[in-house]
């Protein structure tokens, strides 16, 4: 480290304007009289320092950083103890970037008070209990940071910054020591203090309030820790940088969060941001990189990468006990996250040598009641398990369960884990009773956690949670499939969590967006909503106008800059909409077969991978994927029955849609074959059933059952009247009220134009839909028919919950390709409007902007367009293409295909069916009865000319009659 050759004298007067560059120190000198006081500032122009504090003997005095920020003063104040001269030494703060401006004065001199002596006691003792803290000697710390406060404020009051600064301090020091009651006492206190004498949005503030958020997530609450962790972030990045080491320190909170959360790709975006910040402020080997390559570890042990996992966890370990030594708590974490993979690979004797010195090195630390010894016992018991001791293992296993219960409650994440591996303890052991009293339990919890995690964030964020919970819908079922087929109890449990989880995120998103539509006195929220519009406008402008889409031009946003605005703009409508969905009816098994008509059956088919609790490891206890069905009837016990390997009934669905999609075909055999699969099973069940109320999974999702062929050679359609739906839940829904529609509006033969250049899509004209929408506006005087040039997409997007919404165009779902923004399927899936072939970002309503659409009260939307029913599929969260876009915009009913017709027959089907509606048919059985007057002529009876239209959600008629 460079040194000024000769010290600077600080004269009264004098004022030093100076660069300081990373690395280097300025020197000054300051002689002073025994008991004289003096005060320095040093004023920061675009660089944090540090003024250290020398004194006569060259020992250390104090250690002054006040002002993080690379803007404002610090006040060093000296208390001569003995004569002689000071010497103060500037050095830029960790986290500086580059070098900087500031300036040094001496402002004043006197003699030494008794306040000027308590306060410089209590910052020296401040200083070395800083020090004691690097090296993680936390309690002998606390002692010299409780009395550094007692001085503090016997000089200057409670109210006082520098006292709040230590009450701060003696927080992170509780929290380090896992004391997180005092921890927070601490941080409360200083808050109260920093945000009367500089607001919220200070450094200090923040820092505090991020610190609060881990508080939160130990307790077992992640919501309300990310909901104080993201603008305490956001004020810390605004105050400090996105580089800070605050930021930094933030970062590895949110990493967590977002993992706890299954958000794992954005855990990982988040952590190698840290990553790389530290690299920029020259801040490796430090503990906060060794918590990054720890959490970056365990995202590459969850991905198997188990190899690269086992180097970062050891880099992590190597650096905290250079740091720290070999007996901290950080060591313990790393240990553990060692221990997990080799439990992975099944080297159970280094596993449980690594879980038993974290364990030891724990225990010292927070004692043996202490709940974060609780995850190293679900470890241990997890080997014990594995290596044949069930009996120990649940013994282990209890133990974990009443820390965690005593410390963060009967819901949290932690809880769920353990009474879950408690329930799959029990299943191998054969023991169904208790297997399933502890299933039902982590069930139970695991519903007031979606409640939680669904009530706020993105879309994307919904989705990765439910993917991190699926398993545990896989081991209901299986429990019930496998340990217990003739166990009442566990086919209802299992037929509940399907009806709880299905279409959760779906149901999410449509709750948000109608929230917000029926909140119409809310202004701020209708401009959210307008942004949120805008912003899906624009993405589907860059897919339909560019390539190349990841590549701004002319500074337009990005389509990942698009992308995370969307993200923001729902996670904050979630935030305010929250309230609305608290007060959303609670999931029952008996309310949804309350709902039942007696006539009708809800068939809940489910995708779920077979668990075998046995295993030694839960990664080995999975099975290929198997479909299953579930008959929830309004007055029997639910039904279900395993249809055997997905690898098996796919290929019988495509050679079946296959056939369906060529009237030349024979459709007999394939529709025979799919139906021994997946109805034959079932219809011992449905004895007495005349409607079916459908609700698909997997590549299900784009069969119409009405096509499929029973033993005596019939059509599905022959037998039952049928109607789709997302989830059973969706019955439930179909009880609340919506809002009084307007006209019915038909949109039909729009005028595409003809191409300026070579496209992918291309718009043949439908003079057929002409006579259709002229039909339906016959039927329905007071429609409003948009037709040739008037069919625009800018006139559908003004529509506002019509009663009914006919658009009768080319309909599109592309496979995936070309650009990264295209991955997205609902920007793959779109109508083709006015101008389609000239200007397709103005001539193309894609699924994405349809979700903005406000149908809230439309009894009835029907795409007849080819492919509207289609999209791609997502287990357990249906289709993503146009239905699901036009259900998240409100719709109540939807009548869609799965496979192109020709405009001409498309138009006889229609205009039967809008003809029963108007005589008040339900809106499912309208649409069986036009198939009948369809399949009843010899050169129609192939299903490829009635089969392709579905109706899913409400059935009754358009006054709500069934």
């Amino acid at each position: 480290m460079e040194r000024p050759e000769v010290a600077i004298a600080l004269d009264p007067g004098a004022l030093f304007l100076r660069r300081l560059s990373l690395g280097e120190e300025h020197r000054y000198q300051l002689p002073l009289t025994e008991g004289e006081f003096a005060r320095v500032i040093v004023e920061q122009k675009g660089i944090d320092v540090v003024v250290r504090v020398r004194g006569t003997g060259d020992e250390d005095i104090d250690e002054f950083q006040d002002e993080i920020r690379s803007q404002g003063s610090e006040r060093v104040d000296v208390v001569a103890a003995r004569a002689g001269t000071y010497t103060l030494t500037i050095v830029a703060a960790e986290g500086a970037i580059e070098s900087g401006l500031y300036t040094i004065r001496l402002d004043s001199r006197r003699p030494s008070t008794s306040i000027d002596r308590g306060v410089q006691e209590s910052r020296s003792l401040r200083m070395s209990a800083t020090r004691l803290q690097r090296a993680a000697r936390f309690d002998e710390a606390r002692s010299l940071l409780e009395r550094a406060l007692n001085l503090a404020d016997d000089a200057l009051g409670h109210d006082d910054a520098y006292a709040a600064t230590l009450s701060f301090d003696l927080g992170d020091n509780a929290f380090e020591r896992h004391d997180d009651a005092v921890a927070q006492s601490f941080y409360q206190r200083a808050i109260a203090t920093f945000d009367r004498l500089w607001g919220a949005d200070h450094p200090y503030s923040a820092m505090a309030r991020a610190r609060l958020a881990v508080l939160q997530l130990r307790a077992g609450q992640p919501q309300n820790a990310e909901d104080s962790l993201r603008p305490a972030l956001a004020a810390l990045e605004r105050s400090l940088g996105p580089e800070h080491p605050w930021v930094v320190r933030a970062l590895v909170t949110l990493a967590s969060l977002r993992n706890d959360a299954g958000d794992t790709e954005e855990a990982e975006t988040i952590t190698r941001r840290g990553l790389n910040a530290l690299e920029k402020i020259h801040q490796t080997g430090t503990m906060l990189e060794a918590m990054l390559l720890n959490s970056l570890g365990n995202l590459s042990r969850q991905k198997n990468d188990l190899q690269t996992a086992e180097k970062l966890f050891r880099r992590s370990l190597d650096i905290a006990e250079r740091l720290q030594g070999p007996n901290t708590y950080f060591v313990s974490a790393a240990l553990q996250s060692l221990g997990v993979v080799a439990r992975e690979r099944k080297d159970y004797t280094t596993a449980v040598a690594d879980y038993g010195r974290a364990l030891s090195i724990r225990e010292r630390i927070v004692g043996g009641e202490h709940p974060d010894i609780a995850g190293l016992l679900n470890n241990l018991a997890n080997i014990y398990h594995a290596t044949g001791d069930d009996a120990k293992a649940l013994a282990t296993h209890f133990r974990a369960l009443g820390l965690w219960e005593k410390a963060v409650g009967p819901n949290a994440r932690v809880t769920l884990v353990s009474v879950g591996n408690i329930a799959s303890t029990y299943a191998s052991a054969g023991d169904v009773a208790n297997a399933l009293t502890f299933q039902r339990r982590a069930d139970a919890i695991l519903e007031t956690q979606m409640s939680l995690a669904l009530a706020s964030g993105s879309e994307r964020q919904k989705l990765a949670f439910m993917r991190s919970v699926a398993e545990r819908t896989d081991q209901t079922i299986s429990l019930h499939l496998r340990q217990a087929p003739d166990n009442p109890d566990a086919s209802s449990l299992a037929a509940l969590v399907l009806l709880q989880r299905k279409g959760r995120v779906q149901d999410a998103m449509t709750d948000l967006f109608a929230a917000v539509r029926q909140r119409v006195t809310d202004a701020d929220d209708r401009v959210l909503m307008d942004r949120l519009n805008e912003t899906t406008a624009q993405l589907a402008k860059l897919v339909l106008d560019r390539p190349n889409v990841s590549v701004a031009q002319n500074g337009a946003p990005t389509f990942a800059q698009l992308e995370a605005r969307k993200e923001e703009l729902e996670a904050t409508l979630s935030e305010h909409s929250a309230e609305f969905r608290a007060r959303t009816r609670p999931v029952t098994l008996e309310a949804v077969q309350a709902a039942i008509p007696d006539d009708a059956a809800l068939v809940e088919f489910a995708v779920f991978r077979p668990f075998d609790p046995t295993a030694e490891r839960n990664a080995d206890g999975y099975g290929a994927p198997h479909y299953a069905a579930y008959i929830v009837r309004k007055r029997a016990s639910p039904v279900g029955v395993d249809l055997g390997a997905v690898a098996d009934i796919d290929p019988l669905i495509g050679s079946f849609r296959n056939a369906l999609r060529n009237p030349a075909s024979d459709v007999n055999r394939p529709g025979r074959a799919l139906d021994e699969r997946v109805m034959q099973p079932l219809r011992q069940s449905l004895d007495g059933v005349t409607r079916l109320l459908i609700s698909p999974d997997g590549e299900l999702n784009l069969v119409p059952f009405e096509a499929l062929v029973d033993g005596e050679g019939r059509f599905l359609i022959e037998r039952y009247a049928t109607s789709y739906l997302t989830s059973g839940r969706d019955l439930l829904r179909m009880q609340v009220a919506r809002a009084v529609p307007g006209r019915p509006v038909i949109v039909a033969d729009p005028s595409f134009g003809e191409p300026a250049a070579a496209s992918e899509l291309y718009f043949a004209p439908l003079s057929g839909t002409a006579a259709e929408g002229r039909a339906i506006k016959a039927l329905f005087p007071d429609a409003t028919l948009l037709m040739g040039g008037r069919a625009t997409k800018a006139n559908v997007a003004q529509v506002k919950a019509p009663r009914i919404l006919h658009i009768a165009s080319h309909g599109f779902f592309l496979n995936v390709g070309g650009p990264a923004a295209a991955q997205n399927p609902l920007l793959r899936s779109g109508l083709a409007l006015a101008g389609g072939n000239v200007a397709q970002r103005d001539g193309i309503l894609t699924a994405l902007e349809a979700t903005g659409l406000d149908l809230w009260g439309t009894k009835l939307v029907t795409l007849s367009a080819c492919d509207t029913g289609v999209g791609e599929i997502q287990n357990h969260e249906g289709v993503y293409g146009m239905r699901r876009a036009f259900v998240l915009a409100g719709a109540e009913t939807l009548v869609m295909s799965l496979w192109p017709v020709s405009d001409y027959v498309t138009h006889d089907a229609m205009v039967g069916y809008y003809g029963r509606l108007r005589e008040g048919a339900g809106r499912g059985d309208a649409l069986r009865q036009a198939k009948f007057e369809i399949l009843k002529r010899s050169n129609r009876r192939h299903p490829y000319y009635w089969a392709g239209f579905i109706q899913s959600g409400e059935w009754a008629n358009l006054d709500g009659r069934r």
